[in-house]
């Protein structure tokens, strides 16, 4: 549980800078702070919310033809388009985490 405050003086440039590089890794203030003073690590991807958009809704598309086979309502289903996209999200997200 998190008691202690600390008070910092900075100019009104520097708060605006902190703010917008807190945001720019998806953390609030307090955490940035903290983390950049502890020497933490702080790392953002671009295009990852996008990416994970996109493997969420060819999971839902699975799920749905998956039901329709086991409903007996689908006989046969061409899965090559699938499973190209998915093998470009997975290098892609390779891609993206061969740096860290």
């Amino acid at each position: 549980m998190k008691s202690e405050r600390f008070n910092l003086r900075m100019t009104p440039q520097e708060k605006t800078a902190i703010i917008k590089r807190a945001k720019q890794a998806d953390r609030t203030t307090s955490e940035f702070i903290i983390d950049t003073a502890l020497n933490r690590k702080i790392i953002v991807i671009d295009g990852l919310p996008e990416m994970i958009s996109q493997l969420k809704a060819l999971g839902r598309n699975l799920n749905q033809l998956t039901v329709l086979c086991n409903m007996g309502r689908l006989q046969c289903t061409d899965l090559g388009p699938f499973t190209e996209k998915l093998a470009d999200i997975h290098s892609e997200l390779a891609r993206l985490t061969e740096v860290l």
